[in-house]
């Protein structure tokens, strides 16, 4: 097997980066890479609503596992190459055609690669993606812009390092904000859907994030000073999986394919998910059908899920604060997001108990999605 990629490792990756420990319990075989990486669990989430409503969810145990991707990322290839794989780095594609029962790819430097199987993982937007005709590229209300800085604590710190804290009031438009503690680092970063920012907002991406770190310091959510060094801001994919993910020998996996969680925007384990599936569906195949198949099987209904949330939740923004309203006010909700952040607990085992709890609530939410799909709503 053959990896090209595009940076040379150790390599910095803008990303929230929080692991739910169901990804640990995924991939066992991380217990051998966390040892060697700095983490940091978080025992509590911090939501907060719009119009002002909050809840902190907290399950008395570790519900996510803070890691920087510079260094997950370059664990994660330190194995594939103890596992057989020849990795060419600095390997930036920059062609990528069919050419009868093979995939033609070019790099900016000259070199050419021939190969029946590809498994595409090149990001949200993806050059093989758009080059063989998967993506002719996203709508501005299928991506979030997101702007954060990675910064070393003894720069910008957060005041509470045993909570995950995520406000959906950053500003104006339909905007999230977010702290997220580290070991020896801090993530902070505000994102909006890109339509909204276009529409909504005026700042250009630094001034809007400074601006969301300075009321977080008067807050006391924060201490210390911003570094615009550190700032990066990017996409993420939010509008659900691609009509096709795979076809001719070429797989899309992780934002190439569209495979992130529309509400949350969490990326990780979907992106680690679909390259697992795409490896089996290629060893028992290979198919284009079977991995289609394997992953609408395991997160298949849960991306559709968080895409309906997204629109739902977001085209009226006082269902953010009745979301929140009811985390607070329902233990058996707090259970759930805990049991489900742990692994305890699968999407669909979650999503059934909620909906056996909460049938009113499931009824209401089916409502508004029929509604909004016929344009009542």
């Amino acid at each position: 097997m053959l990896v090209l990629d595009r940076a040379t490792f150790p390599r910095y990756k803008a990303c929230g980066g929080g692991l739910t420990w169901r990804v640990v319990r995924r991939f066992p075989y991380l217990e051998s890479v966390l040892p060697h990486i700095a983490t940091h669990a978080v025992t509590r989430l911090y939501m907060e609503g719009p119009g002002g409503e909050a809840v902190t969810v907290a399950g008395g145990r570790p519900t996510v596992l803070m890691i920087r991707r510079v260094e997950f990322d370059q664990q994660l290839l330190r194995l594939a190459q103890e596992a057989g794989a020849e990795v060419l780095q600095g390997a930036d594609v920059s062609r990528a055609e069919r050419r009868d029962t093979l995939i033609h790819l070019e790099t900016r430097d000259g070199r050419s690669f021939d190969a029946p199987l590809v498994i595409a993982a090149d990001g949200v937007y993806s050059l093989v993606a758009r080059r063989l005709g998967f993506n002719r590229g996203w709508p501005a209300s299928s991506v979030a812009l997101d702007m954060m800085e990675e910064t070393p604590s003894d720069q910008l710190r957060a005041t509470d390092q045993d909570t995950l804290w995520v406000s959906f009031a950053p500003g104006a438009g339909h905007g999230y904000g977010y702290i997220f503690p580290k070991a020896n680092w801090v993530n902070v970063g505000v994102g909006y859907l890109l339509s909204s920012f276009k529409t909504d907002i005026a700042q250009p991406p630094y001034q809007v994030h400074e601006s969301f770190v300075s009321k977080a310091k008067q807050r006391g959510l924060l201490v210390g000073e911003s570094d615009r060094t550190r700032f990066t801001p990017y996409q993420i994919p939010i509008g659900g999986p691609l009509p096709v993910t795979a076809r001719n020998g070429v797989y899309l996996a992780g934002d190439a394919g569209g495979f992130v969680n529309g509400f949350s925007a969490e990326g990780i384990f979907f992106a680690m998910v679909t390259g697992d599936l795409a490896a089996r569906a290629i060893l028992d195949g290979p198919s284009a059908r079977l991995y289609r198949r394997y992953w609408k099987k395991e997160i298949g209904l849960e991306l559709r899920d968080s895409r309906f949330l997204n629109r739902y939740l977001f085209s009226d923004l006082t269902r953010l604060d009745r979301l929140v309203r009811a985390v607070r006010v329902f233990p058996d909700v707090n259970r759930l997001l805990v049991a489900y952040a742990v692994g305890e607990l699968s999407y669909r085992q979650a999503r059934r108990e909620f909906l056996v709890r909460f049938p009113r609530i499931g009824l209401k939410l089916a409502a508004g999605f029929v509604l909004g799909r016929v344009g009542l709503r």
